[in-house]
Order: C-alpha cells, then structure tokens, then sequence
C-alpha cells in the first residue's frame, strides 16, 4: 500500500504542479516580508501595506495576491505533521522550520513560561533555532550568510511589531494589538528565491519525517529508514516495540527519504481537504486517479457519490476495478486518523436491471392538495440509490443523514444516540451493523451482508417504531413502518444465498398473494394452507383487534405481547384472550372475522414463530380484509 500511495502522489504532483496548494488558507495573523540591502539593512522608510506587510483574517481573505503569497511562503517552512513534536525550536513556540522564516503565536509574547517580557521572549528563542535551521543548508557561501543576517536582523523587526497599520476605513488600526492569541506573526527574508526555500525544507524534511533517525540505514548511497506516515514507534515500551522483524532492529520495513517526502505530501493533501474521502487509489490507472481528484476538486465539491456517479454516467469509466480504498478522519489538531482501508477487486456501480422497492403495503400521500394518491414503486439503478433511499430509511436517517441542508454519512464518525429516532435500540443496531453496510455498498462486498443480517435489521428497525411511535388513525397506516416492510419484501432476495437452494421469489409477489388468500379465507371460500399464510391471517386479526382498543394516545407497543410469542400456540392463546376483551364490538364484522379467527384459532401445528414474524407484521400494516368485507357488503 505505501508503494500505491507513493505512486499516485507522485503522479498527482506531475499532473497537478500546484495542488498542493489548492483549498489552502494561510495562517491568520501579521505578514511580514523583509529584503535586506548590500550591508544586511532593512529599510522600513516606504514600507507598502499589500506588498512588505499585510495582515490576513476572516474580513480581508478577498485580498488574492496577498493570500497567494502567504501559501507560497508558509508551504516552504512548514513544519512535519500537525504537532510540535519535529519542530526546531526546543521550546516548542516557533512553527516555521526554516533558517529564512520565524513564525510564532501572538500568545508566546504572554506566555509566563518564556524569559524575558513582550517581543523578548522571541527574541531569546532565536539563537538556538537558528543555530539547528542553519544544518539544512546546502551553500555555506550564500545560503548561510543570508540566513545570519536575517537573524541578526529579526531583533529590530520585533521591536517594530507593535508599529505595523493597517487601512481601517479612513483611518488606520493597529495590526498586532488588534490581532487574535491564536493569530500568527510571521517573518520571511524574501532575498532568498522560493528555489531555495523548497531545497532547504526538503533538507529537513528528509531528515524529519522519519519517525526516529535511530533505524537509519544507507544502502548504496540512500538512506533507507522507518515511515513517519501513520506509524507510531514505542520503543521505549517494552509490549509495543517491534520484536519480530527479520531486518536490522526489529524493523523489517524501511522506505527512502524520498519515499517519506512523498508520503508526507499525500498526508498534506489529506489534512488540506484535496482528496476526497474515501479515497480510491487506482492501481496504475493514473488517468483515472486524476479525473477523480480533478472532479472533487471543481467548485461544486462533489461527494464520493456524486463523483463516481459522474465517471460512470457521463462514460469516463466502463468499471472500477484493482484499487485501495482509504476511508479517512481528521479530529480537532487536523491529524490524520485512518477508519478503514481495503483493496477492491471490483466495485459494483450498478444494481440488477429493473430493481425496485414496490409499495406493496400501498402508502398514500397527498400530492399538490388533491387527494390521496398512491406513492409510486422506486427504482434502485445503482447503488448509491441503494444507500440514499434503503440504508436511509432503515436506520432512522442515522446512519444516512439527508435533509434539505446535507447530506452525510456516518459510518465511522461519533453519534450522540440523543438525537437518534428509535432510542438505544435503534443506536446499537447502527454500531453493530454500520461497518457492514459500509463494506457492501463502498468496497462491493456482498458476503458482507445475508438474509439472516437483514432479517435481523429490518425486524429490529421496526421494533424500534413499535417501541415509540403512536397509533394515528388506523392501526396499519404507519408510513415509516410500511416503507420498512416495503424494503424488506422487495430486496430480500439479494441477500439470499443462492448455494443453499433458497427460494428466490421476490418476496413483494407474496404478498399480494397473501393477501388475495385472506379474503378467500374471509368469504368462507378457502382454508389457512400454510406457516407463512398462519402468521399473515394472524397480523390481520391482531390489527383488526388493536383497531377496537378505545384507550386514549395508543402506541404500537400494544403489539408487543405478541411479538414475545415463540410458539405459535403462544400466539393463539394472546389473540383468544384479546378477542374475549372486544368481543363487544367485533358483531358488525362478525362474517370475515369469524371465518379468519377460526382459520388462525384451530390451527394445530405448533410453528416456531421467529421465522414467521415478518409475515405476522406484513399482515398487520397491510389492508385489513375485515374491512374491505364490509365495504363490499
């Protein structure tokens, strides 16, 4: 994998010369750009507001030059990752990594811990940083003398921080009393050109980025050493040292100092935002790796989603294929945490033709104020489609988070289980089954899933309606739950394991079926055949029931005694006991009721009711044929 990500870094850079500096802001704070004459003097007579000096915050980024600058300079004393922890200063105060720059909080010039007051607490830092930014340099004759002077001149600009203005409507504002603690000062020697900026700073990053100089080896002139990227080193901690490598030291892989630079190009790219997340990393198809950077990158910001949709529906692509996926995270410093990262095959952008998700429970809404209309069967074409609408749905918009604001995705980040719908129930159903999800729809893992997994998630998922949603007219006209039953009868059987000879019908066709069965067995004109038609007559009757409750706010939890029946004897027992309670009012559907209640009370096979469950709920969110037989009548 380092090799890969070396790669592609490499070609990125060729391809893109300057993204290393796209969707990068400057540091806030003072910019100040010295040119020492002949005699190392610094003329401040003329200095120019927007050229020698200029302060960048959040109400004057429109200054583009100034903006410009400040990337290009502060990209060349940047220091190795986002701590302190390779920085020159020992103190730990000066960010720049240069022998031509000092940049520092403006809050070091507080800072009890320091010698000395104000612009004297820099000022007493400078020597020794100098005296370790100076190693890096390459020219002794030039490079060197120019880095003294700027030293020896970095004294007097201090002195004259507290003077720099800036243009404040028609008058002037101090700059550095005006400026944040966490806001920066920064000093360059512009002499030098950005030519020998960049070669003294790869001087230091190539001894830096190794995450200890101890594990160096040359091997024909190179030095060879061990990767600073996502790798922590505890030597000093007995159990989590390297003990089993067959090379030098325990280390058993060690990369070039110009495999380090790459890779800590890659990092930057990460923390700057230019990469999109996750990230594929195409093994030798450079092309295809550039139009996905190229596509992220556009003003718009697309989406992992909407950039594959663009390859594959505007023809780039015909298939991805032979390729690292790298979901990453950055927390609170900006460091890079890395989720999960994989290797795909072959991913699968497209689902089976003519996949749909049938409302076969019959969901009607209003549509523009007219009169209830049924919603139409949705098309899953890919299977973006397959996490915008089921993944979505079935987690409670928890998981899959999409409003008229945003849409996201929070397979790996934190979820404060306060604002999930459904409770801890819903919430531990995410952390269980997030990751899975996540392996079948981005890496096309389709063992990543069974039917035993989506039995299990769509029954759970409705469990946690039950558990907290209200009875709103009729018992079977919760939406949220019928759209539930509508995924889980009509993609059911793309998780069926197919080597065990499982029945593949689509299990929507079921119901319709079921459905036509209860209200032969309603007329009198058909018996109870099978396990499947037992638990859906049975949902009838306990809707029906539920239905002739007169408590005030009913919930769905009533179900719930008939959901803890194993048996199916235990299930009989619950809907004799519920009818003896409203017998009362059961006289006016005394016809189908009875020949249904009968059907479901008389049945002698002692069924495992696990099993039968979504049928038992198919039948009692779909049309109660109680109803429709009184209708008729």
């Amino acid at each position: 994998m380092i090799r890969e990500i070396v790669n592609f870094t490499k070609d990125l850079l060729d391809d893109f010369p300057e993204i290393t500096e796209w969707n990068v802001k400057p540091n806030g704070g003072l910019y100040v750009f010295i040119h020492l004459d002949n005699e190392g003097h610094w003329n401040t007579d003329n200095l120019v507001y927007g050229e020698d000096y200029f302060y960048l915050g959040g109400e004057n980024a429109d200054m583009v030059e100034c903006v410009e600058k400040a990337i290009r300079y502060e990209k060349q004393v940047q220091r190795v990752g986002t701590t302190m922890n390779k920085v020159l200063d020992k103190k730990r105060q000066i960010f720049s990594c240069s022998p031509f720059a000092v940049t520092f909080k403006k809050k070091s010039l507080t800072n009890n811990k320091l010698e000395g007051d104000g612009v004297g607490k820099i000022r007493n830092l400078l020597p020794d940083y100098f005296k370790t930014a100076r190693l890096f340099c390459h020219n002794m004759k030039t490079e060197y003398e120019q880095s003294v002077g700027f030293e020896n001149i970095c004294g007097e600009v201090l002195d004259l921080l507290g003077l720099f203005q800036r243009p404040f409507f028609e008058s002037t504002m101090n700059i550095l009393t005006n400026m944040k603690d966490d806001e920066y000062v920064n000093l360059f020697l512009e002499n030098v050109t950005l030519e020998i900026y960049t070669k003294v700073h790869n001087t230091y990053l190539e001894e830096r980025l190794f995450n200890s100089n101890d594990f160096n080896k040359e091997i024909s002139k190179e030095i060879y050493g061990l990767s600073g990227f996502m790798n922590g080193l505890k030597s000093k901690k007995t159990f989590l040292a390297h003990k089993t490598g067959l090379m030098a030291k325990g280390i058993n892989g060690r990369i070039t100092s110009e495999d380090a630079l790459f890779l800590n190009m890659f990092e930057t790219l990460l923390v700057n935002g230019t990469l999109p997340n996750p990230l594929p990393v195409v093994i030798d198809k450079r092309e295809i790796n550039g139009k996905i950077v190229s596509v992220f990158n556009k003003e718009d910001k697309k989406g992992y989603r909407e950039i594959l949709e663009t390859l594959f529906n505007g023809k780039y692509i015909e298939n991805l294929s032979d390729y690292y996926l790298l979901n990453y995270s950055k927390d609170k410093k900006n460091n890079i945490l890395i989720n999960d990262i994989d290797f795909v095959p072959l991913f699968r952008f497209y689902l089976e033709k003519g996949l749909k998700i049938k409302n076969v429970f019959q969901i009607r809404n209003k549509k523009d104020g007219e009169e209830l209309v049924y919603e139409p069967d949705l098309t899953l074409l890919n299977i973006f489609d397959f996490e915008r609408i089921v993944v979505k749905e079935i987690f409670n918009n928890a998981l899959v988070v999409e409003n008229e604001k945003v849409f996201r995705v929070r397979y790996f980040a934190d979820i404060d289980p306060t604002y999930v719908k459904g409770g801890d129930l819903m919430y531990q159903l995410i952390l269980k089954y997030r990751q899975a999800f996540y392996d079948y729809i981005y890496k096309s893992k389709r063992n990543a899933l069974n039917i035993r997994m989506f039995d299990e998630i769509l029954f759970t998922s409705i469990l946690s309606n039950i558990h907290s949603d209200k009875v709103e007219g009729f018992f079977s006209s919760n939406y949220s739950i019928k759209r539930k039953l509508n995924i889980w009868f009509s993609l059911s059987h793309l998780f069926n394991d197919t080597n065990n000879n499982i029945n593949l019908e689509i299990m929507a066709s079921k119901i319709t079926k079921l459905l036509a069965k209860m209200n032969e067995v309603a007329k009198g004109d058909s018996v109870l055949d099978t396990p499947e038609e037992f638990a859906f007559a049975a949902g009838q009757l306990v809707s029906f029931l539920i239905d002739r409750s007169v408590a005030s706010n009913k919930t769905y939890s009533m179900l719930e005694p008939y959901l803890q029946k194993s048996k199916s004897g235990q299930l009989q027992d619950a809907i004799a006991h519920a009818v003896s309670v409203y017998k009362h009012d059961i006289s006016t559907y005394k016809g189908p009721f009875q020949q249904l209640a009968s059907n479901v009370l008389t049945c002698e096979d002692n069924l495992d009711m696990k099993p039968l469950f979504k049928f038992f709920l198919a039948g009692c969110f779909s049309q109660c044929v109680i109803y429709i037989k009184k209708d008729n009548n």
